[in-house]
C-alpha cells in the first residue's frame, strides 16, 4: 500500500503540494492500491520496499522519491510529466512481475495507464490519465 506521505514525501509542505494535488493523488493511489491488492492475493507482488527510498516507490539512490510527486523544476523525467499534476507514481517492482501480469484488461478495470515495460525496467509507471495515443500502454 502507497500512502499519501510516502506518495508527497519530503514535499508534502512544499507549496507546490496544493490540496488539489493531495486530492489528484488520493485518487490515484486508491486505484492503484486496488490493483496491488489484487496482484497480492494472486501472488504477482509482494511489497518489498525500494532500498533507495525504503516505500513502494521506485526512486533514485538516497531515497529523494522521484517516483512519486515531482515539483515543476523536476529534472526527472519529461517537462509535462504526471507526476508533477500527482497523477503518476512509479511502484517498485525489481523483477518486473507487476508488469509482466498487468494487461491492458487488467489497466481499464482499474481505470489506469502504463508506461510500456520495456522503457521501466525495474519499476512500473501507473497514472490516472490518458496518454496522448489513448492506450492503458503506452510509450513515453
Amino acid at each position: 500500500m502507497i500512502t499519501l506521505d510516502q506518495y508527497f514525501a519530503s514535499r508534502k509542505s512544499h507549496p507546490e503540494a496544493t490540496p488539489a494535488r493531495y486530492a489528484a493523488a488520493d485518487e490515484l493511489l486508491g486505484r492503484v492500491n486496488l490493483l496491488l491488492e489484487r496482484a497480492y492475493n494472486e501472488g504477482i507482488y509482494h511489497e518489498d520496499p525500494d532500498p533507495d527510498t525504503g516505500t513502494c516507490i521506485s526512486g533514485s539512490r538516497g531515497g529523494c522519491g522521484d517516483g512519486g510527486f515531482r515539483l515543476s523544476d523536476s529534472a526527472t523525467g519529461r517537462m509535462n510529466s504526471k507526476h508533477k499534476s500527482a497523477h503518476a507514481v512509479d511502484v517498485y517492482d525489481p523483477d518486473d512481475f507487476l508488469d509482466a501480469w498487468l494487461t491492458d484488461a487488467l489497466l481499464e478495470e482499474f481505470g489506469l495507464y502504463r508506461e510500456h515495460p520495456d522503457k521501466t525496467p525495474g519499476w512500473c509507471h501507473l497514472q490516472d490519465l490518458a496518454p496522448g495515443s489513448g492506450k492503458r500502454t503506452f510509450w513515453p
